[in-house]
């Protein structure tokens, strides 16, 4: 090893971090040049990076993550049944990809209610004495394929009513379609969202069926065959700037892209726009009482159990953070600030996120998706970065405890 002056090193070894030029050890002139490299500069600052983690282009990795958790077993699985009713706590007997593209898997979830399962997205069906409501409409829909799988268990009733969950595309992208097609059968559909539903869709000024029937923004219902459902829009900005969920009168909740019952989240939680907005609607969903098992729009049904391990998962990334995050950030990196601080912190964020996952693997790391955990904590980097005094007040942080409807 060659002898470093320290005073010199320093910052020419963050300068390399920061922006990923060569640099050299400070060296006496009969001595050759060494190339310090990214990664080496990165082993100096935060200590050592497992070598999967290092590439040569100083980029995050890039290789294809895989799957190699299987099932969790604690969840019991059911035959799929068009006309036998869900247990309680079961999950549906499906693949995790379809057999084929078009394939509809369908379960009934109650006398009234049942889950509709196709190229990975699902929708929630509810049949009334006389008419029949449908949750969401996803891109991917072709309507003769809708109604010829559904038509025995409607039974002549007409769908008559389109309830939004959120207004992102892939949910609700075959809306207009939808409603032209009723139309075409003499059907005017009534269309139920927020206020927020609404505004959404025009800051993004998407081509769907505008709602007829516009709820306010907060804990809503509106009323169908005679009963009542819960419309529910809870936070002003989470997964998207309109999440809602819906609970049936017969206990059955539909919420999309929020949280998973047999596995940890997707990637970026689901593409999540605010984590703080997401723990808030996870909140409201755990005080919800009147509910007992959800259609999560996509993959399997879920349940309560699933929705506290989401929060009790997220909970420990936090805490996790608010241990590990101090220890890399005080004012003396201010200090090495050669070339641009972009690098500086990617580099930091992406060390902070390794450690953190890296702790929790011993309680979570058997879980599907665990393969994602460096995302996930990477994803409340930003959130309590910028929003929290970690280091002087560490008990400042977010609640996890159920709110309880008002």
């Amino acid at each position: 090893m060659l002898k470093k002056t320290k005073s010199i090193f320093i910052p020419m070894l963050i300068s390399s971090v920061v922006t990923g030029c060569v640099t050299h050890e400070h060296i006496s002139e009969k001595q050759q040049p060494s190339e310090i490299t990214p990664e080496m500069a990165i082993n100096k600052l935060f200590g050592p990076f497992p070598p999967e983690a290092q590439v040569p282009t100083g980029f995050q990795r890039h290789e294809p993550v895989h799957s190699v958790n299987p099932p969790d077993p604690s969840i019991p699985t059911q035959a799929l049944s068009k006309w036998e009713k869900l247990k309680p706590g079961y999950q549906a007997d499906v693949p995790e990809w379809p057999e084929e593209v078009g394939k509809y898997y369908i379960q009934r979830l109650t006398d009234n209610t049942w889950w509709l399962y196709s190229d990975v997205f699902a929708m929630t069906l509810y049949v009334g004495e006389k008419e029949a409501l449908i949750i969401d409409m996803p891109e991917f829909v072709h309507m003769d394929e809708l109604f010829e799988n559904i038509d025995d268990i409607l039974n002549g009733k007409p769908i008559t009513t389109l309830v939004y969950s959120h207004p992102h595309a892939d949910h609700i992208g075959k809306s207009q379609e939808f409603v032209a097609y009723q139309k075409a059968k003499g059907i005017d559909v009534r269309v139920v969202g927020s206020e927020a539903t609404v505004r959404e869709i025009k800051r993004y000024n998407q081509p769907v069926a505008v709602p007829t029937d516009v709820l306010p923004t907060g804990r809503a219902t509106f009323e169908f065959d005679s009963k009542e459902f819960v419309y529910a829009t809870m936070s002003d900005w989470a997964h998207t700037g309109a999440d809602a969920y819906i609970i049936t009168p017969d206990k059955v909740l539909h919420v999309v892209d929020i949280f998973y019952s047999n596995r940890l989240p997707l990637h970026d939680y689901s593409g999540v726009q605010n984590m703080n907005g997401w723990i808030e609607i996870m909140r409201h969903l755990a005080g919800e009482e009147n509910w007992n098992v959800a259609n999560i729009g996509h993959v399997n049904v879920a349940h309560r159990k699933g929705l506290i391990r989401s929060l009790e998962y997220t909970k420990d990334i936090y805490d996790t953070w608010f241990k590990v995050a101090p220890k890399y950030w005080s004012r003396d990196i201010l200090v090495h600030g050669q070339g641009y601080v972009g690098a500086l912190l990617r580099n930091l964020f992406d060390k902070i996120s390794y450690e953190v996952a890296l702790e929790l693997k011993p309680k979570w790391g058997h879980l599907p998706h665990w393969s994602l955990a460096h995302d996930h904590a990477m994803k409340v980097q930003w959130e309590l970065f910028l929003n929290y005094r970690f280091i002087d007040h560490p008990e400042i942080r977010p609640s996890f405890e159920p709110i309880k409807p008002e």
